[in-house]
């Protein structure tokens, strides 16, 4: 389903005929039932806000991790094509960690080096590496080296999710929505907008693999899609030890390697995520979102 929407409208589009000729491969290969790996990603942990302001210096290059296993190709300079991916799983302290975020982020990261991406062009930033210095760093790096209109950008995130009451973040909600970095800080939707503000990118992709994540919709203008594994009341989950990754990202990496754009990445993903929530995690929603406001199909 295509169509430019704006404002906090939700569109959840179904390939019925595509994804049932897949379903029978993921289900069988999936397992049932829910074991220790099925973990909501919601971050119950003391709440802080980020405050950029008042952080030390950030370093662009620290915290990043660079290259891939592998011996990616070598850098493009006429390569136009940016992306920031994080995945986190191990979170500071005791209690918050996840299972398979890491791995969505690893996937994700070899997917864009499959697609032309080159490895001195993309942030990847998993575990301990992905500070909330290190994420902020990360977007105003790929801010510098993004010029045109036409330039690629992808913004990934697979991890915890929370929400945050009464903060004044640029917008004009009471509650917000957030990604949780691995030092257990909040980066909110609204901090993310205005990050993103300045953007002259027109071919934007937002992935989020998170609790609440429907409400990364605040980041929604012209010439970008946002992709949420979950309405913003909803819970996203890991998944399953034969997964090896989140649900959705699971089934997004599949539409992806299928069709090559974001929509129909998505229209696949979504019903198989949602019915293996439901059937494995106890009959619990899960609602996939997206917000298109590019104008053709966000392809890679």
């Amino acid at each position: 389903m295509k169509g430019a929407l704006g404002g906090r409208c939700l569109v959840i589009a179904f390939m019925l005929i595509a994804a049932s000729g897949f379903f029978l491969i993921a289900a069988a290969s999936s397992g049932a039932g829910t074991d220790n790996s099925g973990k909501i990603k919601a971050y119950g942990g003391t709440k802080e806000v980020f405050d950029e302001k008042n952080a030390p210096g950030i370093d662009d290059n620290a915290d990043a991790l660079k290259g891939n296993q592998g011996k990616p190709p070598a850098p493009g300079p006429t390569v136009d094509k940016w992306a920031v991916v994080i995945g986190i799983s191990n979170y500071q302290g005791a209690g918050n960690d996840l299972v398979y975020c890491d791995d969505d982020a690893q996937d994700m990261y070899n997917y864009l080096i499959a697609k032309g991406y080159p490895s001195s062009n993309i942030k990847l930033l998993k575990d301990t590496k992905a500070t909330a210095k290190a994420i902020i760093s990360a977007i105003d790096w790929m801010n510098t080296n993004e010029k045109k209109t036409t330039s690629e950008c992808v913004f990934f995130y697979s991890g915890h999710g929370s929400t945050y009451d009464g903060y004044n973040d640029g917008d004009d909600e009471y509650t917000d929505e957030a990604i949780v970095s691995t030092d257990l800080y909040l980066i909110l939707d609204g901090q993310l907008k205005q990050k993103f503000f300045t953007f002259t990118s027109q071919k934007i992709a937002f992935i989020f693999d998170s609790c609440f994540s429907g409400g990364m919709n605040d980041l929604a203008k012209a010439g970008r899609v946002v992709v949420a594994a979950c309405a913003e009341s909803e819970y996203s989950w890991d998944g399953t030890a034969q997964q090896q990754n989140g649900v959705f990202t699971f089934f997004f990496m599949q539409g992806l390697n299928t069709f090559n754009n974001v929509e129909n990445a998505f229209s696949y993903a979504a019903p198989l995520a949602s019915a293996f929530v439901f059937d494995n995690y106890g009959k619990v929603i899960m609602t996939p979102a997206i917000v298109d406001n590019y104008a053709n199909y966000w392809a890679f």
